[in-house]
């Protein structure tokens, strides 16, 4: 059995190809999918493993780690680290439920498999003899162009439950534009099944009894993914602070001196760098907390996924909002497409964007206040 990496280790070996990742991004954006020499990259970083469970050869990074690891990664390549967890969500979830058979499917000859997922059950199944039939159309598919396996969601035509079925390559399409303002290199196009025979050992329920890895694989939907997004957008907002710090050394607006000379923006600059440090700060707390209770046995419940979609939001809104604020500064130089900053900036607007940064977790955190003081 493959021993498992540290965090530390990890970080290590991404920095080591850090300026192969960086040489990456551009080309993502341009084919609006990872290119070929990137996906080689993500296979020797293993980065479809990282949350997979030790037993099918996975680093089983608990939250405060997975937070690390998407954030030192989007630093590199923004494409890498979106596409990246949905790689490692999947891989995950699938190695903690499946049985041997269908692990024997997807992780045998120490195989860093990359699965594509979606979550939104907008397909149908039927049960047949030895599995199910899946059919539908799944939309945000990030990372599928370049996937082998796809995880889909989806009801019963007729039957009151939900499965989630692994797809093979071959017996999905994949269709639509990847034509967006951010993520541009993230190829999260739509894919089609239809009546696809998926086998029942690469088929289970969610809300199954976890098979292996513990009660990390039992966190909510939103829980799950809290450290992978929010890790993405740490590290884009960092990576745009640092930009705009050497950008400043060179750059002068008219006649009004160096912008690094500026004392408004040095005021937002030193502001935006500690507002990214009480999102990133704020966060590890958080999700330390779940980390131990994880580790002490406790089973996730519907209390913990919902405080950690409060964090999602508020961490989010702390580090986007810092950057948006820093980004009119850099006027109109920053618009080009060869400056990293505007990319970095569209990257962190578009993953504010994404449903599990919804503000909507404010209402719901006001609505337990409310109850608890009624």
């Amino acid at each position: 059995m493959r021993t498992p990496r540290s965090i530390d280790e990890i970080k290590e070996q991404i920095d080591a190809v850090s300026d192969l990742l960086d040489s990456q991004a551009a080309c993502s954006e341009k084919l609006g999918t990872a290119p070929p020499e990137l996906v080689d990259l993500m296979r020797t970083l293993r980065v479809p493993m990282i949350k997979a469970p030790v037993e099918v050869g996975g680093d089983h990074l608990h939250l405060v780690d997975q937070l690390a690891f998407f954030e030192r990664l989007s630093y590199w390549n923004p494409t890498a680290a979106w596409t990246g967890f949905n790689h490692a969500g999947a891989a995950g979830i699938a190695g903690a439920m499946l049985g041997d058979k269908g692990l024997e499917a997807l992780f045998a000859d120490d195989a860093s498999p990359f699965l594509a997922a979606v979550s939104a059950p907008t397909g149908t199944f039927r049960p047949t003899d030895g599995g199910i039939v899946l059919s539908g159309r799944w939309k945000y598919a990030s990372g599928v162009p370049h996937s082998e396996w796809i995880l889909l969601t989806a009801i019963g035509d007729g039957v009151p439950e939900v499965r989630i079925g692994i797809v093979e390559r071959s017996q999905f399409e994949l269709h639509g534009e990847w034509n967006v303002m951010a993520l541009q290199g993230t190829g999260s196009i739509d894919v089609i099944v239809e009546e696809a025979f998926v086998p029942h050992h690469l088929t289970f329920a969610p809300g199954a009894p976890i098979r292996r890895g513990g009660t990390m694989y039992a966190l909510g939907y939103q829980g799950y993914v809290a450290p992978e997004n929010l890790g993405f957008t740490l590290g884009v907002c960092q990576r745009f602070i640092d930009e705009i710090i050497s950008y400043s050394q060179g750059k002068a607006r008219g006649l009004d001196g160096r912008l690094a000379d500026r004392g408004a923006f040095k005021y937002e600059l030193g502001k935006a760098q500690l507002q990214v440090d009480a999102a990133r700060g704020y966060a590890r707390d958080e999700f330390g907390v779940v980390d131990a209770l994880i580790r002490s046995g406790f089973t996730p419940d519907s209390k913990v996924t919902a405080r950690l979609g409060g964090v999602i939001a508020c961490a989010t809104d702390m580090a986007v909002g810092a950057i948006t604020t820093l980004f009119h500064f850099a006027g109109a130089g920053a618009l080009f497409s060869s400056n990293t900053l505007q990319r970095c900036f569209r990257d962190a607007v578009g993953s504010h964007q994404h449903l599990m940064a919804s503000n909507v977790a404010y209402d719901r955190r006001g609505e337990l206040m409310l109850a608890v003081a009624h």
